[in-house]
């Protein structure tokens, strides 16, 4: 159970890897920097660059890293050092999301804390020890509900992107390799925006303080205003566009949840269904009695809630950050940060599509590890144990530092 040994035999695989296939995934690479990371360290060299694709190719070849990233920016200098010599022209825009930003009641089932002072130890993810308040280390892991989680964001993203900015060319996706997927924008109208024009854009998606009286929703003489329909735009028309649906479709379950009242109340309340569609129409919220200020900021707060967007900021904003090249291998799980086409997202399974290595038996010894499924099979839960893993299940272990090889 030598780490060294669990180590080269990673590294092995990952060159057998880049020099089975050639990777064509970053348009201009002698215009961008690039950096690499060893097991357990994600970058510990940038500021490289390649003079083509082909000279990249090289690299992995060689030096089959257990990460590489790209700068989503592009310079006249890439290798230059600090920054400001590099001279920036443009940048694409990057979008993240990540499962672990995104509350799925999976985490209580497969992630765990420990505290690093006292030993108490737990499921779900906490800050702090509730035993004695000290800090925990978290161990993370990703399932099938944490990637549908963080594949819905994804969708509504783009569904956002192209209904209310025509954003349409030059998207492009891939999953990360480990816990959701990155969106790249390379559009050339996008790529010319300046930093406050980025930042604006990303506050608009994640909703970043905005308030219900700043989208027209104001209450006033016992009733609630709002835009009229036809005439709503942004957050307002989103908001509008989901009440809308949920009184068509006369879901009393969902108006209930959110607006924080009785089903039979609103089914009393839908009675007036015609009424209620004609005042969104118009311009009004129907009155809801006694309650209707606190039903109606209820409900709409959460309309906003559910649509609004969990992008990683810093990624989204930060033009000097790099970020892993689509189609190489995460080297925290030895899975493919896999490019597809966005009409296949709803359908893409990246726990099943993004498997590079074989079905072959492998011997590991497993350190811990809660039930997960890889490649449409599901293995462990393991507690310090050997046992014969498919390669790529065990590959995924291995790469996590959850087994060692024996």
């Amino acid at each position: 159970m030598d780490e060294v040994k669990t180590i080269d035999f990673l590294q092995k695989k990952f060159r057998s890897f880049y020099r089975s296939v050639f990777v064509d995934s970053v348009p201009e690479p002698e215009r961008r920097e690039f950096g690499y990371g060893v097991y357990g360290k994600k970058i510990i060299a940038r500021h490289l660059s390649f003079s083509s694709s082909k000279e990249f190719n090289s690299f992995l070849r060689e030096e089959s890293p257990f990460f590489v990233s790209y700068s989503p920016a592009f310079y006249e200098f890439p290798d230059k050092r600090p920054i400001e010599r590099k001279n920036y022209i443009k940048s694409d825009l990057i979008y993240e999301f990540d499962a672990d930003d995104i509350k799925t009641p999976c985490k209580e089932k497969h992630d765990s804390w420990k505290c690093i002072e006292c030993n108490a130890e737990g499921k779900g993810l906490i800050d702090k020890c509730p035993n004695c308040g000290s800090s925990v280390a978290q161990e993370e892991w990703i399932c099938e509900e944490c990637i549908e989680a963080t594949k819905k964001q994804t969708i509504k993203l783009i569904d956002s992107l192209e209904n209310d900015f025509n954003f349409t060319e030059g998207i492009s996706v891939n999953f990360s390799g480990s816990k959701g997927f990155h969106i790249h924008l390379r559009d050339e109208k996008l790529q010319g925006m300046n930093p406050a024009a980025r930042i604006e854009l990303l506050d608009f998606l994640t909703a970043k303080e905005i308030d219900l009286e700043s989208l027209g929703f104001v209450y006033s003489s016992k009733k609630m205003s709002c835009h009229e329909e036809e005439n709503a735009f942004g957050w307002s028309k989103k908001i509008l566009s989901s009440l809308r649906k949920l009184i068509e479709e006369e879901n009393t379950e969902k108006l209930s949840a959110f607006g924080g009242t009785r089903n039979s109340t609103m089914k009393k309340f839908l009675e007036k269904k015609e009424l209620i569609l004609k005042g969104i129409q118009n311009g009004f919220l129907f009155p809801m009695g006694s309650n209707s200020k606190k039903f109606w900021e209820s409900l709409l707060t959460n309309l906003m809630e559910e649509q609004k967007l969990f992008i990683d900021r810093q990624t989204s904003m930060d033009i000097k950050k790099i970020i892993r090249v689509p189609d190489t291998i995460h080297g925290s799980t030895g899975l493919t940060a896999m490019q597809f086409n966005r009409e296949e997202l709803k359908e893409f399974k990246p726990l099943d599509k993004s498997i590079i290595f074989s079905s072959n038996p492998l011997n590991v010894f497993v350190i811990k590890a809660p039930k997960f499924c890889l490649g449409k099979e599901s293995f462990g839960p393991f507690n310090s144990e050997e046992t014969e893993l498919p390669e790529f299940a065990a590959i995924y272990l291995m790469a996590r530092n959850s087994a060692k090889l024996v």
